[in-house]
């Protein structure tokens, strides 16, 4: 019987997996960084800041590294549309979330992304789903609809059900990207994809910044200064573990660790701008974190059967067992 092919050293394997978690525990940060950000800075100002000091940074690499990388011209539309979901519109919507919604409520909206990337995933290779997927994905829609409507409106979620739906939103922009991205891996370094992405974010923020007429200016506040420059030292980092992640772990292995993204969003809210839930909340984030397990429960089952389906097609018979043949004696013992 052969062996499971395997892609990966277990070293890779391991080191992709503490950058996942590393990835998503930083942006569970950023959620809240941002929020702080949006008492000072306009929405466009605040993003042409973070991607063009995330595009700086990018720079040297172009330069050097990967100045040899060449773009074959059938997959610039598949660029075009990775950048447009993500960071452009992306962001766009989740930068004006965080106006309307605790940043707490956002990363448990957030958790909704593993799903939503195994639902893009399947629609887009054809392949059904059992009954339990549906499920799965209807209950955590719904527990994401009771957060919104138990929230309550207070000065940091002044319009929760405004916010969650554009957070909602953002979640939908992310998986095209990453699934468009998956794709593009095949023929290019991810870390180059992640270049790509916060140059032609920082390039569209500072071009809406001119349309609009909203000036680029840096705040002199010494505190705010150094969130934003955290953001953009996050992009170049958060971005780089997640690709590289995503080059060697498939989405369903991906997905299970994207849990610490609410966990590290509700933190930070709580530990930093002093967020709280009330119990109907709460009811609501388990209701969701339910709808995934069940999500996960399906594609962890998909993914055991696959590797039966595998074993039993590649089995393998030995000559003695395939051509043996008993024969009876030709005389009699006595």
């Amino acid at each position: 019987m052969k062996d499971l092919p395997v892609k990966h050293k277990m070293s890779s394997v391991v080191l992709a997996y503490i950058s996942i978690s590393i990835a998503v525990i930083l942006y569970g940060t950023s959620l809240t960084a941002t929020k702080i950000c949006l008492n000072e800075y306009s929405t466009l100002s605040l993003m042409a800041l973070r991607m063009s000091l995330s595009a700086i940074l990018f720079i040297p690499f172009f330069l050097t590294i990967y100045k040899n990388v060449r773009i074959d011209k059938s997959d610039l539309k598949y660029l075009l549309l990775m950048v447009l979901c993500e960071p452009c519109l992306y962001f766009l919507f989740e930068t004006n979330a965080l106006k309307f919604t605790s940043s707490g409520q956002a990363g448990v909206v957030s958790s909704l992304e593993p799903v939503l990337i195994i639902l893009f995933a399947r629609m887009i290779l054809k392949e059904r789903f059992p009954r339990l997927a549906y499920i799965g994905l209807a209950v955590a829609i719904l527990g994401s609809i009771l957060l919104s409507l138990t929230s309550d409106v207070n000065e940091l979620a002044p319009r929760p059900l405004l916010g969650n739906i554009l957070q909602l939103g953002a979640e939908i922009l992310t998986c095209i990207s990453v699934v468009t991205t998956k794709y593009l891996m095949d023929k290019y370094p991810p870390f180059y994809l992640a270049g790509i992405a916060v140059l032609g974010g920082a390039l569209f923020f500072v071009s809406m910044c001119f349309i609009n007429g909203e000036p680029i200016h840096l705040i002199t506040s010494s505190s705010s200064m150094f969130i934003v420059g955290y953001l953009g030292i996050l992009t170049v980092v958060a971005y780089a573990l997640y690709n590289s992640s995503m080059k060697i772990l498939s989405a369903s292995k991906v997905s299970p660790f994207l849990f610490l993204l609410p966990i590290s969003a509700l933190f930070f809210g709580w530990f930093i701008l002093g967020e709280t839930s009330n119990i109907l909340q709460m009811i609501s984030c388990f209701v969701i974190f339910f709808g995934v397990y069940l999500c996960q429960s399906f594609s962890k089952y998909v993914e055991k059967k696959e590797r039966i389906k595998y074993l039993i097609d590649n089995l393998e018979f030995t000559d003695t067992a395939e051509t043996q043949v008993f024969e009876k004696p030709m005389t009699k013992q006595y």
